[in-house]
């Protein structure tokens, strides 16, 4: 009687299978059929010992690199001195808010919190406790976290005859009547939003937006649309939010606000802010943060942990010290490389992205809207991603979605990265 051999890999799967619910604790991490072991600058390691150059980043939190030991240093002083003990400011609280004050150009008061959702379930509190009002504004296609009050208009569930619509929610198992407080409009559709505004202004809470939009394709705002939405919010009293979790700390040091001299009444910020430490935050007004704790709530046993505050005091120190320059030339070096590549393989794809971000478009033009995005050949782009994970290059699991470098990527990475494009591209054009 023969028996089948397993690798090291397919045992390790085998094992998370019967204990994890799909075999991994986040949907996105089951389409990897790898197990890595171990992490270190823009590598990852996988049980048999195959190095893999990383552009998911977890997402955007790697913004230094993996298992930095600069960051690494600073939080075991501070866990080796002052864990978690809940009175007052926690270990190094004031210090990561006079930085945040200081350099995101909205941020008058900070809240930390443990991620981003958290963050921006409290914006939703305070634009309704502030207003009285009930209704919040999204963009169809943006990711603004997973709490019901935002959930909708963001389905992945994307497939060659089925484009989500504006009003899916984006999980089942959501309360209907906080969806249904949920208006969702196209990014950049100026007409939309004064039609809107027009029709329900004097219902609206605020308005939520990535102001780059990171969950697809890499898109920015089209010339004035923020500055529109900063004027009709503030005429009809509403407030607007910045959804800079993944776009602070990563586009600008002081958030894609920096970039755009928008500035929003709130901002939630976190990922690339600790490098992979789990913190986040919600800055803005004084007199709105204020409301955190009195008309709004604000508790939470790991908010403002003294690990990840610890991390994002030195991730924000490396970037102020040079590290956001750094990341904005290997990003440009980057894109170019691929864009060299399409031309000279003539596959049908655009290249877009800011900075340290950057999106393989599998559409012959870059999209704009959701829609737009939801056009694209995910066929010959998985072939893409599947061609490029055998060659050693991680890329994002969901095809639309954006991919980033970090600051241990080296130009060798980079340009064993395009090479790997160029046959990749080659292979399934």
């Amino acid at each position: 009687m023969s028996t089948v051999t397993m690798t090291r890999t397919e045992e390790q799967l085998e094992r998370a299978s019967r204990v994890l619910a799909g075999g991994a604790s986040a949907s996105g991490r089951r389409v990897f059929r790898e197990h890595i072991v171990r992490t270190e600058g823009a590598y990852l390691y996988n049980t048999e010992g195959k190095r893999f150059i990383d552009y998911l980043l977890s997402y955007g939190p790697i913004v230094i690199g993996h298992s930095d030991p600069r960051v690494n240093q600073a939080v075991k002083r501070t866990a080796d001195t002052n864990d978690l003990h809940w009175v007052g400011a926690q270990a190094q609280e004031i210090e990561l808010a006079e930085r945040i004050v200081d350099i995101v150009p909205s941020a008058e008061k900070v809240a930390f919190v443990t991620s981003g959702s958290d963050a921006l379930l409290h914006a939703v509190h305070v634009a309704r406790a502030a207003t009285g009002r009930r209704y919040i504004v999204k963009f169809h296609g943006s990711f603004v976290g997973w709490q019901d009050a935002l959930a909708k208009g963001a389905n992945f569930d994307v497939r060659p005859d089925h484009v989500p619509s504006e009003n899916d929610p984006n999980s089942g198992g959501l309360s209907a009547g906080a969806v249904s407080e949920v208006l969702v409009v196209e990014w950049n559709d100026a007409d939309a939003i004064q039609a809107l505004f027009r029709e329900s202004g004097h219902e609206i809470a605020a308005v939520v937006c990535e102001p780059y939009v990171l969950s697809y394709g890499c898109v920015p705002p089209a010339p004035g649309f923020l500055e529109l939405l900063r004027e009709t919010t503030r005429r009809n009293g509403a407030l607007l939010v910045f959804d800079e979790v993944k776009t602070g700390f990563r586009l600008a040091l002081g958030g894609y606000q920096a970039v755009a001299g928008v500035e929003p009444d709130l901002t939630a910020l976190g990922k690339s802010m600790s490098n992979g430490y789990p913190l986040a935050a919600l800055a803005g007004r004084a007199d709105l943060m204020e409301m955190l704790g009195t008309s709004a709530s604000l508790d939470g046993t790991h908010y403002a942990n003294p690990y990840g505050l610890a991390a994002g005091v030195a991730t924000v120190d490396i970037l102020r010290e040079g590290g956001m320059e750094r990341l904005a030339y290997l990003g440009h070096l980057l894109r170019e490389g691929l864009k060299r590549a399409v031309r000279d393989t003539g596959v049908k794809v655009t290249i877009t992205g800011h900075a340290s971000a950057f999106m393989i478009n599998w559409l012959p033009v870059a999209p704009v809207t959701f829609r737009d995005a939801a056009r694209a050949d995910f066929v010959r782009a998985e072939a893409f991603r599947t061609a490029m994970l055998d060659a050693g290059i991680l890329l994002p699991p969901f095809v639309i979605t954006d991919a980033r470098l970090c600051l241990a990527t080296s130009e060798d990475d980079i340009a064993e990265t395009v090479a790997a494009a160029e046959r990749a591209f080659r292979t399934v054009a």
